[in-house]
Order: structure tokens, then C-alpha cells, then sequence
């Protein structure tokens, strides 16, 4: 077997750890949490139930690593986007494009998410605190910064605690289609969730920007 490089073993351990999720997030979706095992999730995966537990600890170890497998990859693309934001005009363009990818990866998945919304009561304590320790945070890390960057030049308002204030859109997004698909059991709104989205993203930066005050470019 040929020598891999750090780099090389490195990816192929990220493919297959993606392989075990996807297979996880759709029996768990398929069974509910309860009812699914890991045999089961090793078979949609195509693996012995055996690999499994070189890359995961549990049944319940999968079920808290599936929403950063699911919005991960937005999270990371928002990162490198408002990394190079200058305007609020550009953070709203980046946010806007986050927002719609938030919302269609969580409809397209939202039979996983009320599955794990159901399952959360009956976690360890253990694994609610990794979860919360893995809850996906490149999103609010990156808005964060850019939020301190905006405050420090006079267009974001300087009372705002940006930890904070960096949480809400994605809640609010998070929340509303919640409400939409689980709660009321309905399908997107008849004007879409891209006028769901941009009305958010709105209300999100006009309730943080100093009116009318300049981006000064670098």
C-alpha cells in the first residue's frame, strides 16, 4: 500500500467521516433516533458496523455531529466571504446568500430535524456538552468579526455586544423554518424563502447600522 501524506490521510479520513454522517442523517430520518442502531447505519453506509467506531464513539456521538456536517459547509464559505466584506452592502449580499443556503439545507433535511430536535431531552450530559462544544460556529465567528470590524469604523453601532448580536440572523432563520415545517407542518410560504430571507437580513442589519454613516475603504 503506497505511503499517504499527511494532507492525503487527511482528506480521506474527512470523506469517510461525511460518508458515515450522510448514511446516519438518513436512517435517523428514515427510523427516528430510538429505533435506528448502528448496524443500520453501517449497512446505508456501506461499511462494517466495526469502522464506525474508529471515527465515532456512539449512536449519540453521529446524531450531534450531523447539523455541522449539514450547515458546516455554508458556515465556511460565509467565513471567507465577510472576511472580505468592506460595505454593509456586501454584508448583506454574503448574508443573503448564507441565509438561503441555511434555509434549504435545513427544508431539505427536515425530517433529520425533528428527529433531533426530539432527541435532544434525552442526551448524556456528556454529549449535550460536546454538542454545544460542536455547535457550528463559523458563521457567528466570521459575522462576529466583521460585526467588531463595522463597529470600530463607525457604521455598526457601538452598543452592541457582537457575540450576541452575531447569533441572532442564524436563529432567526433557524427558528422560522422550524416553526414553518415542524410546528405548523407546512411547506415554504407562498412568497418563498427567499423574500423569508431577505426581509430577515434586513431587519437584522438595519437594527445594527449607524444610518447613513460611511464604509471607508482600506
Amino acid at each position: 500500500m503506497p505511503h499517504l501524506t499527511t494532507d492525503a490521510r487527511e482528506a480521506l479520513t474527512g470523506a469517510r467521516r461525511r460518508q458515515i454522517l450522510e448514511a446516519a442523517t438518513r436512517v435517523f430520518a428514515d427510523k427516528g433516533y430510538a429505533a435506528a442502531t448502528v448496524r443500520d447505519i453501517a449497512r446505508a453506509a456501506r461499511i462494517a458496523e466495526g469502522t464506525i467506531y474508529n471515527y465515532f464513539k456512539s449512536k449519540e456521538d453521529l446524531l450531534i455531529h450531523i447539523p455541522g456536517q449539514i450547515a458546516g459547509p455554508a458556515f465556511e464559505r460565509l467565513a471567507l466571504d465577510l472576511a472580505e466584506a468592506r460595505t454593509p452592502q456586501d454584508a448583506e449580499r454574503h448574508l443573503m446568500a448564507l441565509g438561503q443556503d441555511i434555509v434549504q439545507r435545513i427544508s431539505a433535511n427536515v425530517r433529520f430535524v425533528k428527529v433531533f430536535l426530539s432527541a435532544l431531552p434525552h442526551l448524556s450530559p456528556r454529549a449535550r456538552r460536546e454538542y454545544l462544544r460542536l455547535l457550528p460556529l463559523a458563521a457567528s465567528t466570521a459575522l462576529e468579526a466583521h460585526l467588531r470590524q463595522g463597529m470600530a469604523v463607525g457604521i455598526y453601532r457601538e452598543d452592541l455586544d457582537p457575540s450576541v448580536v452575531a447569533r441572532t440572523l442564524p436563529g432567526m432563520l433557524l427558528m422560522f423554518v422550524v416553526i414553518q415545517e415542524i410546528i405548523l407542518g407546512e411547506r415554504a410560504p407562498s412568497a418563498g424563502y427567499e423574500a423569508v430571507v431577505r426581509e430577515n437580513v434586513r431587519v437584522f442589519l438595519d437594527g445594527i447600522r449607524v444610518h447613513g454613516a460611511p464604509y471607508p475603504e482600506r
